[in-house]
């Protein structure tokens, strides 16, 4: 049974795919990635709620940070944050 998944690269037409996919079976989220698209990547966290988000730089991490500081979800950036979303074990 899943318990939850990571999306790498969910602003992209495969991770929104995937997002599609996840309404469907109503899989809950852990974690969401994306390069620098923050607007989109907002949107997903607000209707996710993943416990992580990452963006590729630093820069658009403080950005989804200022766009979702409201919502208790860890916004990290780059290969760390990759690596903590790809092995998230629920």
């Amino acid at each position: 049974m899943v318990k939850c998944v990571s999306i790498l690269g969910a602003t992209g037409s495969i991770g929104r795919q995937s997002l599609d996919v996840i309404d469907h079976l109503q899989i809950p989220v852990c974690a969401l990635t994306a390069g620098t698209n923050v607007q989109m990547m907002a949107e997903h966290c607000r209707k996710y709620l993943p416990r992580l988000a990452v963006m590729s730089t630093q820069q658009t991490a403080q950005a989804l940070q200022e766009q979702i500081a409201d919502l208790p979800i860890r916004v990290m950036w780059g290969e760390e944050g990759l690596i903590q979303a790809a092995t998230m074990e629920e």
